[in-house]
């Protein structure tokens, strides 16, 4: 991790994704400064006139026009930096949900869905709170520069003192902070586990229902990380509080030091002590702006190394995939795996599980079932097959020629699956061409409530029990009009007798679509009506007769 002092992480973010030239900042924020200032030397030197019982009316007329100035520059600052803070906001999350897309399954898998959900939301929206400071900021230094170059003409041994008290307080400040950053960025780190231990709560709600044991040890667990996130929290607020607590003396401190030391070190000053004293205030409340930014922006700078981070992560992995060609044929006669082979490393100490290698053909118009039991490897050979995973080698080949599946788009758009843990969209994405219609007859086809309708493209309800999710998710494979089905136990879910409706009715009707249809089951009384039958046992694959025997 960089120094609490750089913020090279968030500038690198800004100047990328906000639209935002630091250029232009730079000059609106000057511009800004220097109207503050010139407001605060008109004010000052009328202020001087008026003791004197003079009236400067020439004055009023130069004020107007610089506060209208100010006030329009000040909205100018403040349009950029919320428009650019939205934009900076909204395109980091696309430039992530794209290299997410980007990604294979094994890599989503190995990153977490909740991790990725905490950079999209907590670490864009820190992102987005401290970019916000980022032209206030450069406007309060800017006016602060201007300001001192005044009080040094006003006074210059005020403006030394001035000066100095301001380099102090910087330079006392970034030390206190190091310790508290330190602290936040511990914090932040056990956020993170604490987010993954509240995701794993709401996943297994009805798991932790059914046991007070677990409900209580888990809830334990929560309890104890939030009280340490908490504490550690507390502490880093309270140190940041009282350094700010100590600027609050020390700028009190120099107001005493200009109107008592200053006067010591120089003749004439008391002409200007109300000049100077008014231009030290508005030089303290600048800085005060400074220093209370910092705190934001260094915990927006530690959010912008996880976002770049983890992007840098998915680029790295995107790059070290070997890129296929995208074109296959979209008519598909055969997929021919050849020695295709797969080893699975889980938890260290544990025994790697090894899939293949595995040789076999689909052809079109034909019914395959596989069965095996659990863990024998089926569903990694199904997503091997459909291009989510790689295989660690072997070939697949479409219509007889060799395709990266796991690499290729086009080569996945072949597929219609609906897997074991499937989700099921309201809204038909993608699917442009169909109907109402052709979802309205499936849907009464597959014998689903009349209360689920389908309007505007999307279901009117997906409150459904699994069986009746998956007749929707079904419609949906159909429909989409793919040459290959795949149904990762499908049938499991379904009554007795919409089981037998399914493999008698449906499955001929999708081999009469000269579709590949194959399916993962364990309905041994309806093995007869597949064309081929395959097993898998311990990661081999072979082709069996309805009794299980090999041919």
């Amino acid at each position: 991790m960089r120094s609490d002092g750089q913020l090279s992480e968030l500038v690198k973010l800004v100047r990328q994704y906000s639209g935002l030239s630091l250029g232009r900042i730079i000059s609106v924020a000057a511009l800004a400064g220097l109207s503050s200032t010139a407001l605060i030397a008109l004010v000052n030197y009328s202020a001087s006139l008026v003791a004197q019982k003079s009236t400067p009316s020439w004055a009023f007329f130069l004020f107007v026009p610089l506060l209208i100035c100010y006030t329009v520059l000040l909205r100018i600052n403040n349009r950029e930096s919320i428009t650019a803070t939205q934009t900076l906001t909204h395109r980091i999350r696309m430039r992530v949900m794209g290299e997410v897309l980007k990604t294979d399954l094994l890599t989503l898998q190995k990153i977490g869905p909740p991790h990725i959900l905490t950079v999209l939301n907590r670490d864009t929206l820190t992102i987005s709170q401290g970019a916000t400071m980022f032209v206030p900021t450069c406007q309060s230094i800017a006016m602060m520069l201007f300001s001192i170059a005044y009080l040094f003409f006003l006074s210059f041994p005020a403006g030394l003192v001035t000066l100095i008290f301001g380099l102090s307080v910087i330079i006392y400040f970034s030390r206190s902070f190091s310790a508290t950053h330190r602290m936040l960025t511990d914090a932040w780190a056990e956020e993170g586990q604490a987010a993954d231990q509240i995701s794993d709560f709401l996943s297994g709600f009805k798991e932790i229902k059914m046991n007070s044991n677990r409900a209580f040890d888990i809830s334990g667990d929560i309890i104890a990380s939030s009280r340490h996130v908490a504490d550690v929290k507390a502490k880093a607020l309270v140190h940041l509080s009282n350094g700010f607590a100590s600027i609050q003396v020390m700028i009190y401190v120099l107001v005493g030091a200009t109107i008592f030391i200053v006067p010591m070190l120089t003749s004439g000053f008391s002409s200007s002590v109300v000049s100077v004293t008014t231009t030290i205030l508005f030089i303290a409340g600048s800085l005060t702006g400074i220093v209370t930014s910092l705190p934001l922006l260094s915990v927006a700078n530690t959010a912008a190394e996880e976002v770049n981070r983890f992007m840098g992560e998915l680029e790295q992995i995107k790059k070290s995939n070997v890129t296929g060609s995208e074109y296959v044929d979209p008519v598909v006669q055969k997929i021919t795996v050849d020695n295709v082979a797969y080893r699975f490393v889980g938890k260290p100490g544990s025994t790697p599980f090894t899939l293949g290698p595995i040789s076999c053909e689909f052809e079109s118009g034909k019914v395959y079932f596989i069965r095996g039991g659990n863990g024998s490897g089926k569903t990694s050979f199904v997503r091997i097959l459909t291009g989510l995973i790689a295989p660690d080698s072997g070939r697949i080949l479409l219509n007889g020629i060799e395709v990266e599946g796991a690499y290729s788009q086009a080569y996945r758009d072949l597929f219609s699956t609906i897997y074991s843990d499937f989700h099921l969209f309201k809204k038909l994405y993608g699917m442009y061409d169909t109907t109402d219609e052709e979802v309205e007859f499936w849907m009464k086809k597959l014998e689903l409530p009349e209360r689920i309708k389908f309007s505007n493209h999307a279901f009117s309800d997906l409150s459904l029990s699994t069986g009746q999710k998956k007749r929707i998710a079904l419609i949906v494979s159909i429909l989409e009009k793919r040459p290959i089905i795949i149904l990762d136990e499908w049938a499991s879910d379904q009554d007795p007798e919409f089981r037998k409706f399914f493999y008698e009715k449906i499955i001929p009707e999708l081999r009469a679509m000269d579709k590949i249809v194959i399916a993962i089951t364990h309905d041994d009384h309806y093995f007869h009506l597949a064309d081929h039958l395959l097993m898998i046992n311990q990661g081999k694959l072979r082709e069996v007769d309805k009794f299980g025997s090999p041919l």
